[in-house]
């Protein structure tokens, strides 16, 4: 005896609903989202990785803020936590860096009000690249510490641990920066890339001529031919909004949203080096005002595919304000930023 098996209904997913709901939570965020950045950035090391554990960070917080019973009282302080056991999970499941736990202090460790001895270094600013040598949860505690000025007892609850195993991690950080920064050797750490040492995977031979290939097709608003450059199966990402996968959705989204007749604005795209990549920068003036200085308006990046000339991925930084202002001004050109999601 056979069994028809039913074909079970579709689910309706009111996905211009979702959207709205991720909207206004992302709206609700943006006055706390440049400090959660700035923490991202301490830790990660590259401008991509912060970006990178941010966006993860906010997927993250909005699960856990529809399971939440009771409103958030310190919005900050709870995205940095979140930030934080993301990125030292991450560490965790790459195999390629040992994150310790803390042990407890010993007795030669000085007390809360002990001297700092990174005062008057100016951490954030002078120390930026030697808290890189640091391992994950000593980085931490002198991040939050130094830099954010988290007391003892909110660092300790961040990263469920104890204000002693806190102050002991912060004795071992200071020690190490202060020894870094007088140009004395510093133990070696396995961290490597995994930790934010800012590396980044080999691109496929021909990557810059590729990325170049792109900026020529969009400076000639040739659509079909941005759209020959991308794999069969290749990806747009707009970082934090949306995404489109195959070229008839990438020739409808993203590129006719951009470069379509409808658009408003008039583009331009130019290619850069920063931070030892090779980047677009799309500059852009209103179509109705062209003698309007023109501006710096997103940043991307692509992904080569293995064995062949193609784009597997383009990602547009469009909505990630903190990459624009870290980027073009690292670079001193004018840009504006766009929010933080489409409106």
């Amino acid at each position: 005896m056979s069994v028809t098996a039913t074909k079970p209904e579709p689910v309706n997913i009111q996905a211009g609903e979702l959207r709205q709901a991720r909207r206004n939570f992302l709206v609700a965020l943006e006055p706390v989202r440049p400090a959660v950045y700035r923490y991202c950035r301490r830790l990660t090391g590259t401008v991509w990785d912060a970006e990178d554990l941010l966006q993860e960070t906010l997927v993250k917080a909005l699960s856990d803020a529809s399971q939440r019973h009771e409103p958030t009282s310190n919005v900050e302080a709870w995205l940095i936590r979140i930030a934080t056991n993301t990125w030292l999970d991450t560490l965790r499941r790459s195999g390629r860096t040992a994150v310790q736990d803390f042990s407890e202090p010993g007795a030669d460790v000085p007390d809360d009000g002990a001297a700092d001895p990174l005062t008057s270094l100016e951490v954030e600013s002078a120390l930026e690249h030697l808290l890189l040598v640091l391992p994950p949860r000593e980085r931490v505690c002198v991040v939050l510490k130094d830099v954010f000025r988290y007391s003892l007892a909110e660092i300790a609850e961040t990263l469920d641990t104890t204000a002693g195993a806190v102050k002991s991690a912060l004795h071992r950080g200071r020690s190490t920066l202060a020894t870094a920064r007088a140009g004395g050797s510093v133990p070696a750490d396995d961290d490597g890339a995994a930790a934010g040492s800012g590396t980044k995977p080999p691109q496929p031979e021909g990557h810059p001529e590729l990325l170049r290939r792109l900026a020529d097709a969009f400076n000639s608003y040739d659509i079909d031919a941005m759209v020959s450059l991308f794999l069969t199966g290749g990806r747009t990402v707009v970082i934090g909004n949306v995404s489109e996968t195959g070229h008839e959705e990438i020739r409808t989204g993203s590129m006719t949203h951009t470069f379509g007749p409808d658009a408003a604005e008039l583009y331009r795209a130019s290619v850069h080096s920063y931070d030892g990549e090779d980047v677009i920068l799309l500059w852009e003036r209103p179509k109705d005002a062209p003698e309007t200085p023109e501006v710096v308006a997103d940043v991307l990046r692509l992904s080569g595919a293995l064995g062949e000339p193609l784009i597997a991925e383009l990602r547009l930084y469009f909505f990630c304000p903190e990459v624009l202002a870290e980027v073009a001004g690292g670079l001193g050109l004018p840009f504006k930023t766009n929010g933080v999601s489409y409106f």
